[in-house]
């Protein structure tokens, strides 16, 4: 007697090469970005999904992996122009992230979770309260050189039933939180709605964006200096002329590149505005490959990619 068959991954679109975005170039608002965005054209890889979100780079199996959270999948885009569902029926899965060991890290908004998956089948919380309270709805993780989970938690999935599953906040905080080494989360520093997050090359920066949908508080990205024990010195980064930082990314540059509302903007380790790469519509975050040599990005029905130089 024979078991049942293995389960493969639903293809959503055959091998093929990317197609132009029909976007205008990127535009130059400083003289240093000029060498890596200068000739760079945006193109188009997908175009089905309901909310694109979360993008992450897994190495292990040189996939482009991403959210829709709408369509309650985990999205992968293999280096032949493939994209499979990886997991299916999520619990509204956001932000995504790979873990040392090579595996995936989630964001669920559906059951107040951090979870872990190989990419396929059901992902397995690990973390679902910090400080003895519910977590919200985490929105953005991400891993540091240490092995830590940082992750933002604000309270998006727990008032919009398309994203999540309607609910309250039992902390009566939003917060950006960290699950350390010994697998405990805790509650590291309080923001109106933080958003997205990325930490500086070195490390010692953390970049939170904060992005209130009820003038609770500014709407910006912030830094925090981290000594490895705590956050301090809290000051403004950088603000978007359009829209709002919704996610980011930080090259090996010190850059930040971050979603708004016209697309891709460029701040230098300053908060100094580079340039703005222009998406045909709503930018909700960014990720880079391995070699920063291609920037993926997320928005809408939509995943983009742009060949740096």
């Amino acid at each position: 007697m024979t078991g049942p068959p293995s389960l493969t991954p639903a293809r959503l679109r055959s091998p093929g090469p990317p197609v132009a975005a029909g976007v205008d170039a990127p535009v130059i608002h400083r003289g240093e970005a000029r060498a890596v965005l200068g000739t760079a054209r945006l193109t188009t890889l997908y175009d089905q999904a309901s909310w694109s979100e979360g993008p992450v780079w897994w190495p292990r199996e040189r996939t482009l992996v991403w959210s829709d959270i709408v369509g309650r999948r985990v999205l992968g885009r293999r280096e032949d122009g493939a994209v499979d569902v990886l997991l299916d029926a999520t619990p509204f899965i956001n932000g995504n992230a790979v873990l040392p060991d090579g595996a995936l890290a989630h964001c669920e908004h559906g059951r107040r979770a951090i979870s872990r998956s190989e990419g396929a089948g059901v992902a397995t919380p690990i973390v679902t309260a910090a400080e003895g309270r519910r977590l919200n709805a985490p929105n953005d993780l991400i891993i540091a050189a240490d092995g830590a989970i940082w992750f933002s938690d604000p309270t998006f999935g727990l008032e919009n039933p398309q994203q999540g599953v309607p609910g309250t906040t039992e902390s009566g905080r939003t917060a950006i939180c960290r699950i350390g080494v010994d697998g405990v989360a805790r509650r590291m520093v309080d923001m109106a709605q933080p958003n997205g997050l990325a930490f500086s090359p070195g490390g010692d920066i953390l970049y939170a964006s904060q992005t209130p949908e009820h003038g609770e508080g500014e709407i910006a990205i912030f830094a925090f200096d981290w000594d490895g024990a705590r956050l301090s010195n809290r000051r403004r980064f950088a603000t978007v002329p359009e829209g709002i930082p919704d996610g980011f990314t930080v090259d090996a540059r010190g850059w930040l590149w971050s979603s708004s509302g016209a697309g891709v903007e460029v701040f230098d380790d300053a908060g100094r505005h580079l340039a703005t790469v222009p998406t045909p519509g709503l930018c909700s975050n960014c990720t880079f490959d391995a070699d920063q040599a291609r920037l993926f990005v997320t928005g809408g029905a939509h995943l983009w990619m742009l060949p740096l130089a």
